[in-house]
């Protein structure tokens, strides 16, 4: 590491020897895990050395680059408890975007009351055009009884016509 600070002095090409030096750094760090005091410590050296000899910041994406080395131990680890037993844990970009979708989830929280009742107008869902034939299908032949049926309750009814003079039981009514 010490060799590669030299090269920044009088180098035309500055900003490939520091690249250069920090791909050298993450991947010692990989193959043989560096202590974070110590990888901090040479990251510090390592900027000090490229600011005191060029008169400028590094770019942006190796800075980047560094700071991902300095929290490697944090950035690697799989443990799927790590939100648990971290304070501020590093998540990777699928849990970043899962956790980041609660759009829908405030959404539907924000529609329930206290009571535990969901209060949002309910939404039917669209068939598929499958269900759409198979409806189709079935509803013609329902349709067809049910038309038959209604024909037949909805049919004028047999007239019966009533003589109340003829009725004997007239005085039996009033009698209640």
């Amino acid at each position: 590491m010490n060799n590669r600070k030299k090269h920044f002095r009088g180098n035309p090409d500055y900003k490939a020897a520091f690249s250069a030096a920090v791909t050298e750094l993450i991947a010692s760090n990989r193959a043989n895990p560096i202590p974070r005091h110590e990888r901090m410590r040479i990251i510090g050296a390592l900027t000090d050395e490229y600011v005191a000899s060029t008169g400028e910041r590094p770019d942006a994406a190796e800075l980047e680059r560094l700071a991902d080395a300095v929290l490697y131990e944090e950035l690697t680890d799989p443990s799927v408890w790590k939100a648990k037993h971290a304070e501020y844990p590093f998540f990777s970009e699928i849990q970043i975007e899962r956790r980041t979708n609660r759009d829908d989830r405030e959404e539907a929280a924000s529609l329930e009351a206290t009571d535990g009742k969901c209060y949002r107008k309910p939404a039917r869902r669209k068939r598929s055009p499958k269900e759409n034939a198979f409806m189709d299908r079935t509803v013609k032949s329902r349709n067809k009884q049910r038309r038959e049926q209604y024909r037949k309750d909805t049919r004028p009814g047999e007239v019966v016509s009533y003589n109340i003079r003829e009725l004997t039981t007239i005085p039996d009514i009033f009698a209640l």
